[in-house]
């Protein structure tokens, strides 16, 4: 499929299949979205990825017949290609967690009206990260409990590079973009990257941005 440039690419890994129908006519009947693929299983969204342009945007369910998604995001977030927006039925803590971890830069409910996950993905694009009321009520439970069990960390400890990279990350541009803006290469923003992750004691993008924002280091 050829994606036009205005519009955004959306992919779906879904194993129900009522609800992936259900995205993909959202998808297709809304002006500016274009569908990369649906899949039903781990394995077609990740061989998609392989043959394909790589999407904006993925919506991603968790429970899927050969693995969990959460796999799915963190290919995605190595990558630095495309945004991944959780769409699932489920709304625990646990669940919530490995989500973020993972590089998810939202997660919604899949009681989500239309025209709400619609609106989502478009923030998700511009570098909101939506969140469920309980994806939110957990997330905010982890940092009070983190921000209890460890010392806070510097700014200093990153370096003025770093910043500058995790501030990007927040405005919502991706690996390739970021390495554009700053006039290096791709694989050097990943460097910097594990770079953050280790100093920050963080597994994933989103979470990185959000510790920087809420320690404000960063502004979005």
């Amino acid at each position: 499929m050829t994606m036009t440039q205005a519009s955004i690419a959306i992919g779906v890994l879904e194993d129900d299949d009522v609800m992936r129908d259900y995205l993909r006519h959202t998808i297709s009947n809304e002006d500016g979205f274009e569908l990369a693929f649906a899949a039903a299983t781990l394995a077609e969204a990740r061989a998609a990825l392989e043959t394909g342009p790589a999407p904006d945007i993925c919506l991603v369910d968790l429970q899927l017949p050969d693995g969990s998604g959460t796999e799915f995001v963190e290919q995605l977030s190595q990558n630095g290609h495309s945004k991944a927006l959780i769409l699932t039925v489920l709304g625990d803590r646990l669940s919530v967690m490995k989500s973020i971890e993972s590089g998810a830069d939202g997660y919604l409910l899949k009681d989500s009206q239309p025209e709400l996950i619609v609106q989502h993905i478009r923030d998700t694009i511009k570098g909101a990260s939506p969140m469920s009321a309980q994806a939110a009520s957990h997330l905010l439970s982890l940092v009070r409990e983190q921000k209890d069990a460890k010392a806070p960390l510097e700014k200093s400890v990153l370096t003025e590079r770093e910043t500058e990279i995790l501030a990007l990350f927040a405005k919502g541009m991706s690996y390739d973009e970021a390495a554009q803006l700053m006039g290096i290469s791709p694989h050097t923003v990943r460097d910097h990257v594990k770079s953050i992750y280790r100093k920050m004691d963080v597994r994933s993008k989103s979470e990185a941005v959000f510790e920087a924002v809420h320690m404000g280091w960063i502004n979005i």
